[in-house]
């Protein structure tokens, strides 16, 4: 039997541990993010129906390392009530991601990405005071929905949770137990619809796991350290420079 990575590019074998480490001490330090990092960099040398998936697992392997080493009370009110919307939009997302062609989806994270990048560069932040519930309702969808197609819902559940709550540990715990519950329904989700059944998929999870437990420790460890501010910022200049070549190369895509 052939080495189940062996179609994949040489360069990818290099940028993919790097990236993942890089993304995971992302994580450590704040909560979420990974993959508003890793779907956008290497969705330029890796196919997206393999990346989103894969993603999956990854982020589920760092949630049992981070809800081991940290606690927070969680507001389950809210939990419940953004749930429902957020399992719709994971429905649609997975039954889009498994039918669409390739180019649509490589062109729709571009647009995604560069779009939540200048809005986050250029300050862009909804009013401070408290928003109503009912903002759970198209945050929840609209994450779902982004979750399944390109693996990134977590910046859109925690702007909703930041405005509905001004305590810092009720908010991360709140955020972190509603990526965790979509990441367990966009497990199921991939395995009925095949995308998670795939030898790839689990030999490139096995070989990247020690980049995602180490970078989400180290950056743990340098939580008090680092700027916030500074390292999204970084951040969300990267993600606008990968959105803009995702647009181009799926603008030169044939078909």
């Amino acid at each position: 039997m052939a080495f189940p990575l062996a179609d994949f590019p040489l360069i990818s074998f290099f940028a993919a541990p790097f990236v993942v480490l890089a993304a995971y001490i992302v994580f450590g330090i704040t909560g979420f993010g990974a993959t508003v990092i890793i779907v956008p960099l290497l969705a330029q040398v890796l196919p997206l129906k393999f990346l989103v998936p894969l993603c999956v697992v990854l982020d589920l392997s760092a949630f049992v390392l981070l809800s081991a080493k940290s606690a927070g009370k969680i507001d389950r009110a809210e939990v419940r009530w953004v749930t429902p919307f957020m399992l719709l939009g994971i429905v649609i997302g997975a039954v889009t991601l498994a039918k669409a062609p390739e180019r649509a989806l490589i062109l729709g994270l571009g647009v995604f990405i560069t779009g939540y990048a200048v809005l986050s560069l250029t300050a862009f932040r909804l009013h401070a005071s408290t928003i109503t519930r009912g903002w759970g309702v198209p945050v929840g969808i609209v994450g779902g929905i982004s979750s399944s197609l390109f693996g990134i819902g977590g910046p859109l559940y925690a702007i909703y949770i930041s405005r509905r709550t001004t305590d810092a540990g009720v908010m991360r715990a709140t955020m972190s137990t509603l990526i965790l519950m979509s990441g367990l329904t966009r497990f199921l989700m991939f395995i009925a619809n095949g995308l998670l059944l795939s030898w790839t998929i689990a030999t490139a999870w096995l070989l990247l796991l020690p980049c995602v437990w180490g970078g989400a420790m180290l950056g743990m460890k340098l939580h008090d350290r680092l700027s916030l501010a500074n390292v999204r910022r970084t951040i969300h200049v990267v993600l606008l420079l990968s959105g803009a070549s995702l647009i181009v190369r799926a603008w030169a895509m044939p078909g």
